[in-house]
């Protein structure tokens, strides 16, 4: 069940959305879940699983179902029909917006840190113990120095860029916009679903939702989702340099 706008976007119900948002994750989780296992069982570190996992599950399928509405609702297999936050920005918008949303998003992850270690020690054991995100940590830092390069290497490009691209377009230009029929709130609920997507890493969970409130604002009051893509990958590019220099100096 579909309907329209005014301008005679498609848009789509409650439900459906939320489907929308949750189930990649959900696929995302398993895939990555099983992989890490087989990974370990070869010696290698279950991060490359969480990395190969990006262009293997979250790349087809995002881009899949925005493939899949653009042939339904406009005949032709074009992202650019299915992205409706792509109005061109102003240098300012490029540069001076995304610097100040990743200030917000780095003085809000350090506020929240302590909550989001808390809730990572504390959330019942449903994560499989290899999969978790100290158990990850620690095999990076315990691999073989070929294999830790390799795996930044990877990091860099899968986590840096291509999960960004791929969720940004995802969440912030295909569903965000159907979502606005809820005003204020659709940002929020945006924002709160794509948190909940990670549940893979339940710790992360409210850290996300709370610093993607504002990006997801400032995407729908400028219909551009180029600046949400920014921010998300000046965030992704920091925690891949942060963790990496970080095992270098402790190994």
């Amino acid at each position: 069940m579909t309907f329209h706008d005014k301008n005679g976007h498609s848009k789509l119900p409650g439900p459906l959305l939320i489907v929308l948002h949750l189930v990649p994750g959900i696929i995302f989780a398993v895939f990555f879940w099983v992989l890490s296992w087989m990974l370990i069982q070869r010696g290698l570190t279950a991060y490359l699983a969480l990395l190969i996992t990006v262009p293997a599950c979250l790349v087809p399928i995002e881009i899949g179902v925005m493939l899949l509405w653009s042939v339904r609702f406009t005949g032709t297999r074009s992202l650019s029909e299915a992205i409706r936050y792509r109005r061109k920005g102003t240098v300012v918008e490029y540069v001076v917006l995304p610097l100040l949303l990743f200030l917000c998003w780095g003085v809000l992850s350090i506020a929240l840190s302590p909550i989001s270690q808390y809730l990572e020690s504390h959330l019942p054991a449903w994560l499989p113990a290899w999969a978790t995100q100290e158990a990850l940590i620690h095999g990076v830092k315990s691999c073989p120095p070929m294999q830790r390069n390799i795996t930044f290497v990877l990091a860099v490009l899968f986590s840096g860029f291509v999960a960004p691209v791929i969720e940004e377009l995802y969440f912030r230009g295909f569903l965000l916009p159907r979502m606005e029929r809820w005003g204020w709130a659709a940002p929020i609920v945006n924002a709160l679903l794509f948190a909940i997507y990670h549940f893979y890493f339940p710790g992360n969970v409210l850290a996300i939702f709370v610093v993607f409130i504002p990006i997801s604002y400032v995407v729908m009051v400028k219909n551009n989702w180029r600046i949400g893509l920014i921010v998300h990958i000046m965030s992704n590019l920091w925690s891949v340099f942060t963790l990496f220099a970080f095992l270098s100096k402790a190994g």
